[in-house]
């Protein structure tokens, strides 16, 4: 049995929608699974530390899976293909968790369903910010209630483009969550919960002013941008000096997401050009919504 399981990359905590909004990108993490290896398991092209099972999120996400149905994962070979860098909030964990449960599902014959793989990778994950856009596609606010996950895809202009603004540093998860304080204000919750449909009203009509209004936060980005050197003058710079009508920070961190209308590539080359005299290395990439989540395809 072989098949292959490509994942997009997703920008999770898009705005004001802390723990609740995310979107897929046309960027992806693929993995080619192989039950004809001589070997119990063997795990290629992915960084040595992640070569070890018991550090292989996508292998210990497959297992447990699989356990939950009473089964075993039979011998294996996991081929790693990707594109998105680790501890970069485009979501490369995500990736590992939902391909793990894609897998499983395939590997075991369970015959779960899509609300069932989601559901499964929410709760090796914690939240559903990151799996739900993977697993769906496109713009998606999710929240669980009572043990399942209610979610709902939003339409975005087919006029918005998004830039991946990526530094050379990662900001592991764990050091994001712990720059945030314990409680908020009544006034910065306010503040957030009024500024969605606003932002989510203007994706959808591709209106400037809108998303530049929308596309606020006062829950994380003050506290992590402390973690992202040169991050506060790159995105003032690209929110003064370029096209660009909004940036956020991508999940935890690093990477910075910029929203542009009817982009003519005139702001990554603006950005490109800006960024080069930066002390930091920093990549600029041009993405675009993936609206149909992960596939799995047999070879």
């Amino acid at each position: 049995m072989k098949f292959k399981i490509s994942v997009p990359a997703t920008s999770a905590n898009v705005g004001p929608g802390f723990d609740v909004m995310g979107l897929a990108f046309d960027m992806y993490n693929r993995f080619t699974f192989d039950t004809d290896c001589p070997e119990r398991l063997k795990i290629e092209g992915c960084l040595p530390e992640f070569s070890v099972p018991e550090n292989n999120l996508l292998y210990t996400t497959l297992t447990r899976v699989l356990a939950q149905y009473g089964r075993l994962a039979p011998n294996l070979r996991i081929l790693f293909d990707t594109d998105l860098p680790v501890c970069s909030g485009l979501g490369s964990s995500s990736t590992c968790i939902v391909a793990g449960v894609m897998a499983a599902n395939a590997l075991g014959n369970l015959s779960m369903d899509t609300e069932q793989i989601l559901r499964t990778a929410t709760q090796i994950e914690g939240h559903p910010d990151n799996v739900a856009p993977a697993i769906l596609g496109g713009f998606v606010a999710a929240i669980v209630e009572d043990g399942l996950v209610y979610w709902h895809r939003y339409p975005i202009s087919d006029r918005i483009s998004f830039y991946a603004l990526m530094p050379d540093v990662r900001v592991p998860t764990e050091a994001a969550r712990a720059a945030l304080p314990k409680t908020y204000s009544l006034t910065d919750c306010i503040y957030n919960l009024s500024r969605v449909p606003i932002l989510v009203e203007g994706l959808e009509r591709a209106e400037a002013r809108l998303i530049r209004a929308g596309c606020k936060d006062r829950i994380h980005q003050e506290y992590r941008l402390q973690l992202i050197p040169q991050g506060a003058d790159v995105m003032r710079y690209a929110v003064e000096q370029t096209d660009a009508v909004a940036v956020y920070i991508s999940g935890a961190g690093p990477t910075i997401v910029a929203v542009v209308i009817d982009d003519d590539d005139a702001f990554g080359k603006q950005m490109s050009t800006y960024v080069s005299g930066l002390d930091l290395e920093w990549r600029i990439r041009k993405m675009h919504l993936h609206r149909q989540g992960a596939q799995l395809r047999a070879l």
